[in-house]
């Protein structure tokens, strides 16, 4: 094997090793990304239902309230109860959307981060193929003529580029 050949094989390793190291590292920090997002949806779970239990609190006491002062808990008393669950319950579904919103954005990006990881795996073992393409094209078996010179064959697609370029001897 040549030096032009075995040189162009070690940077194609190293360009399919940095390209599969990058879609790891996406990989990874997607699935980060998802798990963020699914610890924001279940703190948003929770305050939510934090939300529905103060609101239910907050009317029992109201209703403690009306009938301590003697007041039936009909008309606009019972309006004002209903209201206070009402309140809850839509401040708590907001929470709840909010939460669903941010988990959604974080997969959302996560999928985008792991589109990058491939495209970058695919870019370095289209890389590495290039380089080894490359070499292989340009001949790739040196043959020394006198000291200090080297000249390669060339063959192929590229004898006639060579020929009228280099006329074979490179210095």
């Amino acid at each position: 094997m040549s030096l032009l050949l075995a040189g162009a094989a070690i940077s194609a390793v190293g360009q399919i090793y940095s390209g599969i190291s990058s879609m790891n590292a996406a990989n990874q920090t997607a699935a980060d990304m998802r798990g963020q997002g699914d610890i924001v949806f279940a703190e948003s779970l929770r305050t939510a239902n934090i939300i529905i239990e103060e609101g239910d609190k907050f009317a029992a006491e109201q209703s403690l309230q009306y009938i301590g002062s003697g007041v039936q808990l009909a008309g606009s008393a019972l309006v004002t109860i209903s209201q206070t669950k009402k309140y809850a319950a839509t401040e708590a579904e907001a929470v709840r959307k909010s939460g669903e919103a941010k988990r959604n954005l974080a997969y959302s990006t996560a999928g985008r981060t792991e589109n990058e990881g491939r495209a970058s795996m695919v870019s370095g073992i289209m890389g590495g193929a290039s380089s080894m393409f490359s070499a292989a094209g340009s001949g790739g078996t040196p043959t020394a003529t006198k000291p200090g010179t080297i000249t390669t064959k060339s063959s192929g697609f590229y004898s006639a580029f060579d020929a009228a370029t280099t006329r074979g001897s490179v210095a």
